[in-house]
């Protein structure tokens, strides 16, 4: 009977220690995943473009990469932009109706924003 306890002993040692090691790991979830959260109120605020001034300029698209847009334009003496290629920030309401094809012709608003160029309009061109 008292072989029958220790086994009993042992039996019970590895269930606690394999509950304690349950609990510790789900402990330790919990606290990785609200380290991962951000901080309510803190925020990185985009400032907004809509008070920039628009340039307009014509070219024609060279290449579309996500959200860059690479065009050879005519320039916009107005923006202190040269005639060359350059590549702009783009948006899907933008490019919704417009010819995204390389080698299309368009026409073009674009606005010189703190992060870089970026079209604001976008259209075929004749």
């Amino acid at each position: 009977m008292l072989a029958d306890l220790g086994n009993f002993g042992k039996a019970m040692n590895f269930r606690n220690f394999t509950a304690m090691i349950a609990v510790a790991s789900l402990a330790a979830c919990g606290k990785a995943s609200q380290e991962g959260r951000s901080i309510p109120g803190v925020v990185e605020a985009v400032p907004s473009t809509e008070s920039l001034p628009a340039y307009d300029a014509q070219g024609v698209i060279s290449s579309l990469d996500g959200q860059i847009l690479t065009l050879d334009h005519d320039g916009a003496s107005a923006a202190g932009l040269k005639p060359g290629r350059d590549k702009f920030k783009v948006y899907a309401d933008v490019i919704a109706e417009a010819p995204i094809t390389p080698g299309a012709r368009v026409k073009f608003q674009f606005k010189k924003t703190p992060t870089g160029l970026e079209v604001s309009k976008l259209e075929p061109r004749e």
